[in-house]
């Protein structure tokens, strides 16, 4: 009988168990919001805050970097991940099944071919239909850009849109006062300063950044919500068209389409590629995991919480659970990864994909 690994296994490859602890830094930089709070972190001997690698994505993505690339390389593991649990019942140590590909075609058969993979990975446990949510983190910024907006409110939005509501409170401002009175302070500080200020409040309170936000992270933040509240309100045409966007939760294969009536009621160019591939990459899963594809839903803000990912995502779920936080399956695009580990050194295509074999097991008999 097949398993998730011999399924993987048809990409070829080596097989890799990269350190399990690594820097905290690493994965509080590029893990997101939706790991952030669950990270395993701890300091050392030396008086260095470290973490229990959260996923092996980025552990591989790491090694990789620091290996460089050569044409299209496979990754795979069967390996312990480490995160807090948020819902009853979890584990804090567990086993990913996976892989990452590095090199491949960044096109719509390549996103396709991975979400089929773990689809027909989670079915050697038996799993035959699911819940799938997915998105893409390409759609929102390209409507952004097309809009042609001032340099500045465009990175804004960009940036806002990585926060749940950013988006909405950054449309709604009208340009106002940073909502938070220490970014209101820090307006015009220069990093350096910014940073001094920040660290002798911390002083006098006795706070001490640990396992969520560094004191660099806290004052970039601090900063980036003191500029953007200097752009001043969106255009009437930018903030509708934008919500529109946000707004678009649906079957995947409407998405497209929603997308679409959505830009031409702006008069906007310039979208056919990121749509075309949108509705290219559906039709094509609809067709290699017909099943997976039956409750499945695309929503433009699906995924920002992942720092790391910049196109297509996805998770699965058991029938009825997809409303909590415990996909059984889970991949997704993260092209400019490579680059931002290795400072610009190494660049290259990214998409991988795993599956929870504990939760397998769950998903066989619900």
């Amino acid at each position: 009988m097949s398993t998730p690994a011999d399924i993987f296994s048809r990409l070829g490859g080596d097989i890799v168990d990269p350190p399990i602890v690594m820097p905290a830094s690493q994965p509080l930089e590029l893990s997101g919001e939706a790991v952030r709070a669950r990270l395993c972190v701890f300091v050392n001997e030396l008086g260095e805050e470290c973490a229990l690698r959260p996923d092996l994505t980025l552990p591989v993505a790491l090694a990789q970097a620091e290996e460089g690339i050569n044409g299209e390389t496979v990754k795979r593991y069967a390996a312990r991940a480490f995160r807090l649990p948020v819902v009853s019942g979890d584990a804090l140590e567990f086993t990913q099944v996976g892989f990452e590909r590095y090199g491949a075609p960044s096109n719509a058969e390549t996103d396709a071919e991975t979400f089929a993979l773990v689809c027909e990975a989670a079915g050697t446990a038996g799993v035959a239909d699911c819940e799938a949510r997915m998105g893409d983190l390409a759609v929102f910024p390209a409507f952004v850009d097309a809009l042609g907006l001032a340099p500045g409110l465009a990175d804004a939005l960009k940036r806002a849109f990585r926060q749940a509501g950013g988006v909405s409170a950054l449309l709604n401002s009208g340009g106002s006062e940073p909502v938070h009175g220490l970014a209101a302070r820090l307006k015009g500080a220069r990093p350096e300063e910014a940073k001094a200020i920040v660290a002798d409040i911390f002083a006098l309170a006795g706070i001490q950044p640990q396992g969520h936000r560094t004191l660099d992270e806290i004052v970039e933040g601090l900063l980036a919500q003191a500029a953007d509240a200097e752009h001043g309100a969106a255009p009437d045409t930018a903030r509708q068209t934008l919500e529109a966007v946000m707004a678009v939760n649906c079957p995947p294969a409407q998405a497209a389409d929603k997308l679409l009536a959505t830009s031409r009621q702006a008069g906007l160019e310039g979208l056919d590629p990121v749509l075309d591939r949108l509705q290219t990459r559906t039709d094509r899963m609809t067709e290699l995991a017909p099943a997976f594809m039956t409750d499945a839903r695309f929503g433009t803000p699906f995924g920002r919480r992942f720092n790391y990912y910049d196109g297509f995502l996805f998770e699965l779920f058991n029938p009825g659970e997809a409303d909590g936080r415990r996909p059984f399956g889970a991949g997704g695009r993260y092209d400019t990864l490579l680059a931002r580990l290795s400072g610009g050194k190494v660049e290259a295509t990214g998409i991988g994909g795993v599956v929870r074999p504990d939760r397998l097991t769950k998903g066989a008999t619900a």
